[in-house]
């Protein structure tokens, strides 16, 4: 067991510290305050950031943090924080460690007893949920898919069977690929929800079906990241047989996965016991 007092005096810390997504309003009166007094400011793009920093009036040496340097850098942050140090990190836009690699430092100081203090504020998938008109409880997160076809279906395959929407980001050159990998998963009557330039002046919302979106983005030239929304699937669920069942762990465990790991997927997905699956599988 750990306990951590965050507000600790006379010590080195770090301050998770979310950055406008795009309108530099947003930022807040705190995370002006810490990032003015703060001793480093450990940034994903120095020359990104830089540009807020000046905006703000803040002129603190930054240090480059970034996911090709992470795991290099991180034990050089601890030990500055060990000396005392207060660090405060940022990502380009919104909060640290969501689809940055923040969360590798957040990790170290854990491991070194150093106080980890996170502040509220935007994120571009939560600002998108509030927006796009579906129900925002549950909803789940994917991040950034992978490039590849093949390795973008079993995620669709849980949208489309999932009752909570379904967030994920995607580039624009990527953008009409993936509508065209969604619309041979997904049910036609699906919605769908693409937000761009969130909080900027061009924020736009593309709602429709996934044939309706990738028929817009083949004829208009999707610009700016995207944040994609998929509403949750209104239809009851197939409970699947046994040898349907195993089947999947069968595929997961083709893919590379554990056959516990796989058993104890398809299990949860499925809303069956982890021990019974485990039992049927065990048996074939």
């Amino acid at each position: 067991m750990q306990r951590q007092s965050s507000y600790a005096q006379d010590q080195g810390k770090l301050y998770l510290v979310p950055t406008p997504i795009g309108n530099l309003e947003d930022i807040t009166i705190r995370a002006q305050k810490i990032l003015t007094n703060a001793d480093y400011i450990a940034a994903e793009d120095t020359r990104t950031s830089g540009i807020l920093l000046e905006k703000i009036g803040v002129h603190n040496r930054m240090l480059s943090f970034h996911k090709y340097n992470s795991k290099e850098r991180a034990p050089e942050l601890v030990k500055l924080m060990q000396e005392g140090a207060v660090i405060a990190e940022i990502s380009d836009a919104g909060m640290p460690v969501i689809s940055d690699p923040g969360y590798i430092l957040v990790q170290e100081c854990i491991k070194h007893d150093i106080p980890v203090v996170p502040l509220p504020g935007p994120s571009a998938f939560t600002t998108a949920l509030i927006a796009s008109g579906f129900d925002a409880q549950p909803f789940t997160y994917y991040g950034f898919l992978p490039r590849k076809v093949s390795e973008q279906k079993p995620y669709f395959e849980q949208m489309n069977i999932a009752h909570a929407t379904s967030i994920f980001y995607e580039a624009p050159h990527r953008l009409v690929k993936t509508l065209k990998n969604m619309s041979t998963v997904l049910a036609a009557d699906r919605q769908i929800v693409a937000a761009r330039e969130l909080t900027k002046i061009h924020e736009e919302f593309i709602r429709g079906t996934v044939s309706e979106l990738f028929d817009y983005f083949t004829v208009n030239t999707p610009r700016g990241e995207f944040v994609m929304l998929v509403s949750p699937s209104t239809a009851t669920p197939k409970q699947l047989t046994w040898p349907e069942l195993i089947k999947l762990v069968d595929e997961l465990v083709a893919k590379g996965e554990t056959k516990k790991s796989a058993i104890k997927e398809v299990a949860k997905n499925n809303n069956v016991s982890k021990n019974e699956l485990y039992d049927q599988y065990h048996q074939k």
